[in-house]
């Protein structure tokens, strides 16, 4: 027995994953894949990230997505205000929707 519990003379790989010794089988091709090419949307993002000032915004844009929004800071009072304006809303087009049936 070793230090780390192991019988002397065993491997470090468990049995199931070791490697097999034949050569695979696989073409070149799969065994050694070309690089992916560059396609036109990663030349153009390309482009722009090496623009001056390009860093800068991507760091401002992901703050100003990652910021508390107003209906997850005051959810009650956006459902409220939502409905209120929905109602507004509603009332105005039936009130056109009248107007002009009125004028058949």
């Amino acid at each position: 027995m070793t230090r780390n519990g192991r019988p002397a003379g065993a491997t470090e790989e468990p049995v199931g994953l070791r490697t097999p010794r034949a050569p695979s089988t696989l073409p070149e091709w799969m065994l050694n894949p070309p690089p992916p090419r560059r396609t036109v949307g990663v030349r153009i993002g390309q482009a722009v990230r090496a623009l001056p000032g390009a860093e800068r915004l991507r760091r401002r844009w992901h703050r100003w997505q990652l910021r508390e929004r107003l209906y997850q800071r005051y959810p009650n009072a956006v459902k409220i205000l939502a409905m209120v304006i929905s109602w507004f809303v509603i009332m105005i087009l039936v009130s056109i929707a009248y107007a002009l049936y009125a004028q058949v």
